[in-house]
C-alpha cells in the first residue's frame, strides 16, 4: 500500500481539555486543566511520541485524537474535517479512519468473545461485506500481526499477553485506518515481548504508511519508535523536535531530569541523574508563570511572573524564559 509519507492527518491548534470539579458544598467549581494549549502536526507514515509524568495530559491527549471526548477549546483537524465542529455524520465517517489500542490487552479484550467475533464486529458495524468475506479478512489480518488461523476460533484467556496485544493490533486495523493511537500499548508486557509488538508496529508501518500517536512513560520504547517527541507537562508542551534532537541533547530542565533517569548502557561519564524535588502540581491550583517552577533547579523569580510560550530554538521548539542561559 503507498501512501503520501507528507500527507497531513493531523493538526492541532491550542487544543485544551478542561474538566470541571466538584469541591465540596457551597465551593466555587474548579477546573482541571487535562491538557492545556497544545499544538501539533502529525503526517503519514510517521510516529509522534507523547511522554511525561502521570497526570501531564497524555491520555486525555489520546482520547481527543482518537474522537473518544470533544475538546474544550482549541482546533483539531483529522483528515481535513475539523473535528470540535464537525457534525455526527462527518464524525462517524472519518472514525474508521484512526482506530486505538489500549494498554491492557487482559482488559481490552471482551473474554466472553472469541477472536472471530472481535475482529468481525467493527466490519459487521462499519461495512457491508458477507460474513465469508469478514472471516477471510479476518484470517488474513491474523496472519498479518503473526497469528494462525487456529487461533480464530479461541477465546481472549487461551493467549499470553503479547498474542491478545496482537490480537488488539489486528482489531484495530481491521478498518484500514490511517492513524493509530496506541495508548502505553506496550507497558503491559514483558521486556521481550515489548519488542516483539514494537517491531511487530515499525513493520506495519513501513508496509502501510500509519501514522501512531504513540503515549508512553518508557523512554527506551520511545527511542525505540518515535520520529519525533513532544514532552508534555501539567498539560503543556515543554519540548518538542525530531527523536534525535530531544534524545540527544534536551534543552528544557524537565526533558533533562526526564532523560538523565533513563539507563543506558552507553551514558556518558558526564552524564549526572538529575533529581527533582517535589512533585507535580495539582492541575486543579497550577502554579503561577512557569508550571516547573517549583521543581526546576534553574528557577529565577521572572519565572513565575508569565507562562512561557513554545518558542523555536536549536531546531526544536522550548517553552523556557530562560533558555538562552541554561542551554
Amino acid at each position: 500500500m503507498e501512501t503520501n509519507s507528507t500527507q497531513l492527518l493531523v493538526e492541532a491548534s491550542r487544543l485544551a481539555k478542561h474538566y470541571p470539579v466538584s469541591q465540596g458544598w457551597l465551593k466555587p467549581q474548579a477546573s482541571l486543566h487535562a491538557v492545556d494549549g497544545v499544538s501539533f502536526r502529525l503526517v503519514a507514515g510517521k510516529t509522534l511520541a507523547v511522554v511525561g509524568e502521570s497526570g501531564c495530559g497524555k491520555s486525555t491527549l489520546a482520547r481527543l485524537v482518537a474522537m473518544l471526548e470533544r475538546p474544550s477549546s482549541g482546533d483539531l483537524k483529522i483528515a481535513d474535517v475539523q473535528i470540535d465542529q464537525a457534525s455526527r455524520a462527518e464524525l462517524n465517517r472519518i472514525r474508521p479512519l484512526v482506530q486505538m489500542v489500549f494498554q491492557n490487552p487482559y482488559a481490552s479484550l471482551n473474554p466472553r468473545k472469541k477472536v472471530a467475533a472481535i475482529l468481525d464486529e467493527p466490519l459487521a458495524i462499519n461495512t457491508s461485506l458477507n460474513k465469508s468475506e469478514r472471516k477471510e479478512r479476518g484470517l488474513a489480518m491474523l496472519a498479518r500481526v503473526g497469528l494462525q488461523a487456529e487461533h480464530y476460533s479461541r477465546y481472549p484467556h487461551m493467549f499470553s499477553g503479547g498474542q491478545r496485544q496482537r490480537i488488539a493490533i489486528a482489531r484495530a486495523l481491521m478498518l484500514e485506518p490511517r492513524l493509530i493511537v496506541a495508548d502505553e500499548a506496550v507497558s503491559a508486557l514483558d521486556v521481550s515481548i515489548q519488542a516483539q509488538v514494537l517491531n511487530l508496529l515499525l513493520d506495519l508501518q513501513e508496509s502501510s504508511g500509519l501514522a501512531y500517536l504513540f503515549i508512553s512513560h518508557n523512554l527506551a520504547v520511545v527511542e525505540h519508535i518515535a520520529d519525533e517527541v513532544m514532552v508534555m507537562y501539567l498539560g503543556k508542551i515543554v519540548e518538542q523536535g525530531s527523536k534525535l534532537r530531544v534524545f540527544g541533547e534536551p534543552l528544557h530542565p524537565y526533558t533533562k531530569a526526564l532523560l538523565a533517569s533513563m539507563p543506558r548502557l552507553n551514558s556518558k561519564p558526564q552524564q549526572q541523574k538529575i533529581m527533582l524535588r517535589g512533585e507535580l502540581p495539582s492541575p486543579l491550583n497550577p502554579p503561577p508563570g512557569c508550571a516547573f517552577s517549583n521543581r526546576c533547579p534553574h528557577k529565577h523569580d521572572d519565572c513565575s511572573a508569565a507562562k512561557p510560550e513554545l518558542k523555536d530554538f536549536q531546531g526544536r521548539q522550548v517553552a523556557c524564559s530562560r533558555l538562552a542561559e541554561i542551554a
